[in-house]
């Protein structure tokens, strides 16, 4: 019951992007379903069938956030419309996901013996920094976080992307709450916190994946490493907005 209510949790704030950006984030929705369905086969053969349960709930959830994300969000279509990314910049295409799917080298560490996550403590910090509207400190101190080699290496790699999400959309929201004070829109800091709580929250979800894949994983099989774009937590703000 427990499991299940991390699952339904993930969905709902999947589901709650999307209705924040929707345009963008669609797209990146049916790319992430295509590749994981065609990927899934793959992964199911070389680990005797033991994969396909983490491959569904990745795609069950993809697909129920992309049925919600046909919706459209008007305060957001405001601040697109003025030519503000908002819940653009923020993502990677998944054509930029690893593309070497065999099995590899298993790791020199079991999943037990690396150092744990302190999921807890972590989530606790985030939502502290971001109640007192510190983004650049939450990027920092994700990528003090994420620097960890060992425990975000060949494990953890669902929990690191959902960092690095977060990460990302932190160091974007100064710039995008100071572009739209520019040009006289209300300022989108409440519906970007909320965005990022959501995420905080989706940490769990990640975390229960990942220990699932943790097995696969120590067998040399990257399933949900090799499954998500490496996502860069700084960006030039205005180079970036050229191309938009």
């Amino acid at each position: 019951m427990y499991k299940m209510r991390k699952i339904l949790l993930f969905f709902t704030i999947i589901s709650g992007q999307i209705i924040f950006a929707s345009e963008c984030f669609s797209e990146h929705l049916k790319e992430a379903i295509e590749q994981n369905r065609q990927r899934r086969g793959f992964y199911a053969s070389i680990s005797n069938n033991k994969s396909k349960s983490i491959s569904n709930k990745l795609i069950f959830a993809e697909k129920i956030a992309h049925f919600y994300s046909k919706g459209l969000n008007k305060k957001l279509r405001s601040y697109r419309e003025a030519g503000i990314p908002i819940l653009c910049l923020d993502f990677i295409e998944m054509s930029k996901s690893p593309t070497y799917l065999g099995k590899q080298a298993p790791p020199t560490l079991m999943y037990n013996e690396i150092d744990s996550i302190g999921a807890k403590d972590l989530k606790k910090n985030l939502k502290e920094m971001l109640s007192e509207d510190r983004f650049h400190h939450i990027t920092d101190f994700i990528e003090e976080e994420l620097s960890n080699e060992i425990k975000y290496g060949p494990y953890n790699c669902l929990f690191k992307h959902v960092l690095e999400s977060l990460g990302r959309t932190s160091y974007l929201t100064p710039y995008y709450i100071e572009h739209a004070k520019s040009i006289g829109l209300k300022s989108p800091q409440k519906l970007l916190k909320n965005y990022l709580k959501m995420n905080i929250s989706a940490l769990s979800f990640a975390r229960y994946l990942d220990k699932k894949a943790s097995s696969l994983q120590e067998k040399g099989i990257g399933i949900l490493c090799r499954d998500v774009p490496h996502i860069p937590l700084r960006l030039d703000y205005e180079m970036e907005l050229s191309k938009y």
